[in-house]
């Protein structure tokens, strides 16, 4: 607190007298202050604390510090990718949709905006480039010119700090078969890695598919080889022939993979531990309807059915206890307003949902307003999240990551 000067007291007197004031003042040990930085949930919190004092900007920027921050915080959820063709240009546009205000995710949402470079000037020839993937706060995109022509190319990036890496194709000294489909994907980086490694480490999935057996190959930034880990044969299971059919989602260390707009009630999965694929079945009230795999409360596995305006939350244990459909429960039914609802991506412990009104002036019109809303999978939280006008049909993917300063290099 500033000290007045008395009556009559040379004002170069009273300087020295507030001065000696304010370093009397007791501050606070950096190892206190980094516990009460640690503790705040909101990353808009913590990057107006670093721009407080040279102290705080030192403690907030450390190393050490984010990635302990790292570990015991989520991401937040910061907008969504789309990639797809645009106004008949023969050229792929990667798009980003920021969170908008209320969302408590608009001002880092801003901040990526503005340090970010989504326009992914490093790749050759757009038009041939697909988003396969986001997770982590890396991209990861992939070029074929032919079915045949596996993983010529994939690209893992970090748009925020600007960085890339090509992986090395699949070996294909193998006898494939005929291959009808390839799907890349990013395994998430697990708690562990999250408390142990300073530079992330990442790993990339593939599933080869052919008529009669999927074959699934793991790449690793560490080894920077392919190897072979699993497969499955497709046998009776004949909408596995179909791979273009199929929803990705992942929960509880495990991929899985549900039938869009089908009425098959089961499901393969893919638990990463062992590297097994097995079929699990669903509540029939998943037949014909959009339904997301998510992890629930306590480790349960989840799975969220979009009804008519309504939005239906079962469980289960665990996705490998049994098989028997018996063992899934409706937990909640959330009632969504009156519109056109489907799934977008999923990541980080979200879902998003796209919403259409279902006015008919509307729907005829080229671009329609589309709402975009986060579900927090854990306490089934719905926020809206922005609203666009958008022309495509292309698949979305949620965007989660820490903003600068707090955000470490992901490559």
């Amino acid at each position: 607190m500033a000290v007045p000067p008395a009556a009559g007291m040379p004002s170069s007197t009273a300087g020295r007298i507030a001065a000696a004031a304010r370093a009397a003042q007791p501050t606070l040990p950096d190892d206190l202050l980094e516990d009460i930085f640690l503790r705040l949930n909101d990353t808009a919190d913590l990057v107006r604390a670093a721009a407080s004092c040279t102290s705080s900007r030192r403690i907030i920027s450390d190393h050490c510090f984010r990635r302990r921050y790292r570990c015991l915080h989520r991401p937040p959820v910061l907008g969504f990718l789309d990639c797809a063709r645009r106004h008949g240009l023969d050229r792929i546009s990667v798009n980003f949709y920021a969170a908008e205000p209320p969302h408590s995710s608009a001002p880092a949402a801003r901040a990526v905006v503005r340090d970010a470079d989504f326009t992914l000037p490093f790749l050759s020839d757009p038009s041939s480039w697909r988003v396969s993937d986001v997770r982590d706060g890396r991209i990861l995109l992939s070029r074929q010119t032919t079915v045949r022509d596996i993983l010529k190319e994939l690209i893992v990036c970090d748009p925020l700090h600007r960085r890339h890496i090509q992986i090395p194709p699949i070996p294909q000294d193998r006898d494939y078969g005929i291959i009808t489909f390839y799907e890349p994907f990013l395994d998430p980086v697990t708690d562990k890695e999250k408390e142990t490694e300073d530079d992330l480490p990442f790993r990339v999935i593939c599933n080869v598919f052919t008529w009669k057996k999927i074959r699934t190959f793991a790449f690793s930034s560490v080894t920077g080889n392919w190897q072979g880990v699993t497969s499955f044969v497709i046998g009776t299971f004949t909408w596995l022939k179909y791979p273009y059919i199929l929803r990705r989602h992942y929960a509880c260390s495990c991929f899985f993979w549900t039938v869009f707009g089908h009425d098959k009630t089961v499901m393969l999965v893919l638990e990463t531990r062992e590297m097994r694929f097995s079929v699990v079945d669903l509540p029939p009230e998943s037949k014909y309807r959009e339904n997301a795999l998510v992890e629930a409360r306590e480790g349960r596995l989840g799975l969220l059915i979009l009804g008519e305006c309504m939005l239906f939350v079962y469980s289960r244990t665990s996705p490998n206890n049994s098989h028997d459909v018996k063992y899934w429960q409706c937990d909640n039914a959330i009632p969504l307003v009156d519109r056109r609802w489907s799934f977008g991506g999923r990541a980080e412990g979200y879902a998003l949902l796209e919403g259409v009104a279902r006015n008919p002036d509307q729907i005829l019109r080229k671009k329609m307003v589309t709402h975009y809303f986060t579900v927090e999978l854990k306490t089934l939280s719905v926020k809206w999240l922005c609203a666009t006008k958008s022309d495509t049909a292309s698949p979305h993917y949620l965007y989660a990551s820490f903003p600068l300063p707090l955000s470490l290099p992901s490559i």
